[in-house]
């Protein structure tokens, strides 16, 4: 039986991400690691959780080291990590150069060679839609058979958050785009920091 939605929300397609441990030795920092702590969960004490709200990140899973932080201002030395994950958390920066500072951010802080990864929702344009908020469910399936059933909100962009838009973003502070899948509603994108 199909749930019920709110019709005060614009729901997008359901996005499905399943996830394999993720092949990186040393830290992995993951921006926006509280709530559901998705990579926390799948990578345990390698994991640096930083998320600006404590309660989200106080209900985030036991094991990664949780810390409360700005992307946009982090608080580590330069070249720091090995990885960075962005898990359904980009579409929350509404501001470009909020999300430029990230990126830049994150791009300081990673390894020569370190890669970023970024699952996030694929926007499109709000062109006749009069719901002023979207939503993206999200259905995870981690190793051993383990599912997080989830959504996210927020309010509608200014412009289209597709996978071109975040490579744009990434280019102009650095990055080289290794790969990108999109789908209907959703995108992995995997970026590296030139050696």
């Amino acid at each position: 039986m199909q749930e019920q939605r709110d019709p005060k929300y614009y729901w997008l397609e359901t996005c499905e991400v399943k996830l394999a441990h993720l092949p990186f030795d040393g830290w992995i920092l993951d921006i926006g690691g509280g709530g559901e702590g998705v990579i926390g969960q799948l990578m345990g004490s390698q994991v640096v959780a930083i998320d600006r709200r404590m309660e989200e990140l106080e209900e985030a899973t036991p094991g990664p080291l949780k810390i409360v932080m700005d992307a946009g201002d982090l608080q580590f030395l330069d070249e720091t990590f090995s990885a960075i994950t962005a898990f359904f958390c980009l579409m929350y920066i509404r501001e470009e150069e909020s999300l430029r500072m990230i990126l830049r951010e994150a791009y300081r802080v990673l390894k020569p060679g370190g890669q970023l990864w970024v699952w996030d929702a694929s926007i499109p344009k709000r062109e006749g839609i009069t719901q002023e908020v979207f939503v993206v469910p999200v259905q995870i399936e981690l190793p051993g058979g383990k599912r997080i059933e989830t959504g996210y909100g927020q309010l509608w962009p200014k412009d289209v958050r597709d996978g071109n838009y975040y490579e744009r973003l990434a280019a102009e502070v650095g990055f080289e785009s290794v790969s990108l899948e999109e789908g209907d509603a959703q995108m992995m994108i995997k970026f590296m920091k030139p050696v």
